[in-house]
């Protein structure tokens, strides 16, 4: 995996070569200590039994994403990006997990070896680091199953095929796919290559970052941002359901598909909420009031986080809507952040349930998604999720409070970093402000919350507890 980060670092260094830039020792020096770690980690365990464990495939998976982190910032650190190490990692952070939320306020200067690298992040991290490894490398055998179900826990993805690897080899497949037509559809609606190619990657794997500092403001094009509409939807469906749709024909997949219906619902009444509220303060260009609150329902439900205007400007039932469509995020299965709209299908199921039990206490009433019946194991880590999730919620906007930030910004920055959403609410750092406005205390809280959100909390809180240690 080391292995891997170096390859993408170098790849980094071309680009950068490529453009003539001059000063690229950042990536040298970056490539140079990715490659050391690499060969020492190789030394260390060189006499491994080969077997994982179950609780070494989740120590192995959180050990993996804060590794890719802290070289991840060494470009950025060695290349004068920023003067603060804290900074740094928050945007090596903050690519990797996808949340897209800046900590740089200089975009439009950076060179473009740092900026293909912030698109890089996205891109791998978008279906997981341990998902790629275990598409494209063998030798991890029968621990990619370990691996596999540590990085993806909670709601899994579901599979494909009976084989683990196979599975994540079908996945990335959809995924470059994806990748390779958002390219070509931004160079038609008429980006620049280096524009078309960050921006793609940064779409597909609901990242957010872009090459500007004002976002897809900067190019004030409609057909771009019906673009980007198209391809965010796509990247905030499951990767299993466009597989079985798709690739098998497979539609009747898609129609019985209860998340699905609860995502496309969540984005068609947001959109007309907002559009209803639009219409009736007597909105002066349909068509543009329509581009823009789509654009940016997508944008947020799907937690990809770009942005074509300054949301905060908008009426205060509008941050309402963002608000929520931001928590509950797009399918399970896909690049998206988010709490995921079937752990609030779930959620809302069973306690329809419980008001039914009071009445009819001896009913049996299941919990349906679709044609699957979800048991109770489920439920519980579903709560239990819910229960963390609302501790780690309230956790962070107490002490982002404490940090001088206003209730209102608290609050936004804990939702868009936990839920690896991007921009926040908030007038101080909001949708347009930088997150480096934060102290370093700030920045070191605000990636604890991203990786924690985008490992979906119980593998990056569970090496925490003693318990986890013992070998009992």
């Amino acid at each position: 995996m080391a292995v891997l980060e170096t390859i993408l670092l170098f790849l980094a260094l071309a680009v950068g070569i490529f453009y003539g830039e001059k000063d690229l020792d950042n990536f040298y020096w970056s490539v140079a200590i990715s490659l050391t770690t690499a060969v020492a980690l190789y030394i260390y365990g060189r006499d491994s039994k080969g077997r994982m464990t179950r609780r070494e495939g989740y120590l192995s998976v959180a050990a993996t994403w804060l590794m890719f982190t802290i070289i991840g910032s060494f470009p950025f650190i060695l290349g004068c990006s920023t003067g603060r190490i804290s900074e740094a990692f928050f945007e090596a952070v903050s690519g990797f997990t996808t949340t897209g939320a800046t900590a740089l306020g200089n975009l439009d200067s950076l060179p473009h070896s740092i900026l293909f690298w912030r698109s890089l992040m996205h891109w791998l991290g978008g279906l997981g680091i341990i998902f790629f490894t275990v598409a494209f490398i063998p030798m991890l055998g029968g621990d990619s199953t370990r691996l596999f179900a540590a990085e993806t826990t909670g709601v899994s993805i579901g599979k494909v095929h009976p084989r683990v690897s196979t599975t994540a080899r079908y996945v990335w497949g959809i995924y470059l796919t994806l990748t390779a037509a958002c390219i070509f559809s931004l160079k038609f609606a008429g980006m620049g290559w280096f524009d078309a190619i960050n921006h793609a990657m940064s779409t597909v794997s609901s990242g957010g970052f872009s090459t500007h500092q004002d976002s897809i403001g900067f190019f004030k094009s409609p057909m771009i941002q019906y673009v980007l509409v198209l391809f965010m939807f796509l990247s905030g469906v499951s990767f299993t359901l466009m597989f079985f749709t798709v690739f098998r024909r497979n539609f009747k997949y898609a129609k019985n598909d209860g998340e699905f219906r609860t995502y496309i619902y969540f984005l068609a009444i947001s959109t007309l909420i907002i559009m209803v509220f639009a219409f009736y303060r007597g909105s002066q260009n349909i068509e543009e009031d329509f581009r823009r609150t789509l654009f940016h329902v997508v944008s947020l439900q799907t937690t990809t986080g770009f942005t074509t205007t300054d949301f905060m400007q908008w009426p205060r039932i509008d941050w309402i809507v963002i608000f929520i469509i931001s928590i509950v995020g797009p399918c399970s299965g896909s690049t998206g952040g988010g709490i995921k709209c079937v752990r609030v299908m779930v959620a809302f199921k069973e306690l329809r349930n419980e008001f039914k039990h009071i009445l009819h206490p001896n009913a049996m009433l299941p919990v349906r998604v679709g044609r699957q019946t979800i048991n109770s194991d489920i439920i519980r880590t579903i709560y239990s999720f819910f229960t963390i999730y609302i501790a780690l919620l309230v956790g962070g906007s107490v002490c982002f409070a404490m940090m001088d930030l206003p209730l209102l910004d608290a609050f936004g920055v804990t939702i868009a970093l936990l839920g690896n959403i991007g921009p926040a609410l908030g007038h101080s750092i909001g949708a347009v402000n930088p997150m480096g406005l934060l102290p370093d205390q700030g920045l070191w809280l605000g990636s604890f919350l991203m990786l924690a959100g985008r490992l979906e909390i119980f593998v990056f809180i569970l090496p925490f507890f003693p318990k986890f240690w013992k070998n009992d």
